[in-house]
């Protein structure tokens, strides 16, 4: 073991760290001294180097260095954090929308969850910090959620094999039923491993899909969705069209998921 000294917003925090190399790198974005340090300690469990710093302006004084960060835990409930803004400002710039977010906060209401949901945040932590229960937390919010693509803005969820997520489309004029297995699925698309690929093709990006009907715990959805890329079976598409009913139920889906 040896100890490592992580720079953030003037102050070091100093943590342990096995000798294999850690290259997935976290803001750690929090008011109190001690949770940060702790936070960074958790972090490095699931082979991440946290960055602590105290608030908004420090994390973008970080980011504004160029250095590669994949996510964030940012309290939102401290004024002096600003954690709030944050959050906009990550998900609202491209070259920081891929980020995951996980915020750290006392709230816990449905309103409050679905409004982290339409930010894009990828978890919560609940407060008060007890480290025990953050490590669990963080472990299921990790295995949660798909990283593949950077590009979707909207919490990813990927569904449990046992509960046979399915889809099922036809492109155009074509007689053929295509299905497949629902790899993730957020509010703004999903992706799906095809079980039987069109056999002419006709899956290109861009390709429209009105006819779409998606089986999801129990509900099945209709939305309108167009390709947004197509490779080796796997489809990613997104949701042109959602209707009120099938909206709803979609974000049961997610609030039950990222509660559990």
């Amino acid at each position: 073991m040896y100890r490592a000294r992580v720079d953030g917003s003037g102050e070091s925090c100093v943590v342990w760290a096995s000798r294999r190399e850690v290259r997935v790198v976290y803001l750690v974005v929090e008011s109190s001294l001690t949770v940060r340090e702790s936070l960074c300690y958790l972090l490095l469990a699931f082979g991440i180097r946290g960055i602590p710093v105290p608030n908004r302006k420090g994390a973008m004084e970080v980011l504004a260095k160029g250095e590669v960060i994949e996510g964030a835990i940012i309290d939102i409930d401290n004024k002096e954090v600003d954690g709030i803004a944050l959050v906009s400002d990550l998900k609202g710039t491209d070259a920081t929308r891929g980020m995951t977010l996980i915020v750290h906060t006392i709230q816990t209401s449905k309103d409050f969850v679905m409004r982290m949901v339409d930010l894009g945040v990828g978890g919560y932590l609940l407060k008060p910090f007890d480290p025990d229960k953050a490590k669990a937390k963080l472990a299921a919010i990790f295995s949660k959620l798909a990283t593949h693509n950077s590009l979707r803005r909207h919490i990813r969820i990927k569904p449990n094999p046992d509960e046979l997520a399915r889809v099922s489309f036809r492109i155009g004029r074509s007689t053929q039923l295509t299905s497949g297995r629902i790899v993730d699925i957020s509010l703004g698309g999903m992706a799906a491993e095809l079980f039987n690929p069109p056999e002419n093709g006709g899956i290109t990006q861009g390709t429209q899909l009105s006819r779409m009907e998606i089986a999801l715990a129990g509900k099945v959805l209709t939305p309108s969705a167009s390709v947004v890329i197509y490779k080796s079976k796997v489809l990613a598409v997104r949701f042109d069209i959602i209707n009120p009913a099938d909206k709803k139920a979609l974000e049961r889906y997610i609030f039950k998921s990222i509660s559990s």
